[in-house]
């Protein structure tokens, strides 16, 4: 529905909101009034074209690039905010912070072949002093982790690093945007079962929705989590994604309540 140049959801027979909301962070679907905090290497590749999927019965045809794709989905931009307080399906899919550093770093830092993201490269490495170039060793990986969250700290706390980007800010500060609103905070870890869970009665057919979408943005580790990390690292993502801790510990809490 679009009323007077406002793009609005099919769903929704309402008047628009009379200014931009805290919906602006939030995707939903033509169909159905599902609302998605999306957050970055929180399986946000995966979500997106399950959005699509419901929205269109298929795949999305630039699956593997669907962030550059924007226009192709619905914002809340203009959803009034008590119409999304009062819907369930408000999620966000959270991670362990550890895992979704080692998944930024492998899959756009530490991956010389991942040209999407170059500027990326370019721009830690030099910034934070990384080695990234001939072959590599565990130990060198690792002081590059140790280097990459020191200057990732240094971006988040007091700007010196320059602009933050989504995909190192914090989860938390994401979930913040929200504030006021009550989302489902799911482990990325158990997003299966728990979307299954949120919405199967709104979405009868959403687990074989799920096994229809592939689309997977996988990075690919090294080595073993058991075998890379260490008390210096673990002690390193405590010190920058400490909130973000919490709030993967608050989702397996509310998960098992």
């Amino acid at each position: 529905m679009t009323t007077e140049g406002v793009k609005l959801p099919a769903w929704y027979d309402g008047p628009p909101a009379p200014k931009l909301g805290m919906g602006r962070a939030l995707y939903t679907t033509d169909k159905h009034p599902i609302f998605y905090l999306m957050i970055l290497k929180c399986g946000c590749t995966f979500l997106r074209n399950l959005l699509f999927h419901i929205d269109h019965d298929q795949l999305h045809p630039e699956a593997p690039r669907i962030h550059a794709y924007d226009a192709d989905f619905v914002k809340a931009a203009h959803i009034p905010h008590q119409i999304i307080r009062d819907e369930d399906a408000l999620f966000a899919v959270v991670r362990a912070p550890m895992d979704r550093f080692l998944s930024l770093y492998f899959d756009k830092i530490a991956d010389p072949g991942n040209q999407t993201d170059a500027w990326m490269r370019r721009r830690i490495g030099k910034g934070a002093g990384l080695t990234l170039e001939g072959t590599l060793s565990i130990e060198d990986h690792r002081a590059n982790c140790l280097l990459m969250l020191d200057w990732i700290k240094r971006n988040l706390d007091d700007g010196t690093e320059g602009k933050t980007n989504p995909h190192w800010q914090r989860q938390s500060v994401s979930v913040n945007r929200i504030k006021g609103f009550q989302p489902h905070l799911i482990p990325l870890e158990h997003m299966q079962e728990e979307l299954a869970r949120l919405l199967i009665e709104m979405v009868p057919d959403i687990k074989e929705r799920m096994a229809a979408v592939t689309q997977r943005n996988v990075s690919t580790k090294l080595f073993a989590k058991s075998e890379f990390v260490t008390p210096e690292l673990n002690e390193m993502v405590a010190k920058v994604y400490g909130t973000d801790a919490d709030l993967h510990r608050l989702s397996l809490e509310r998960m098992k309540g």
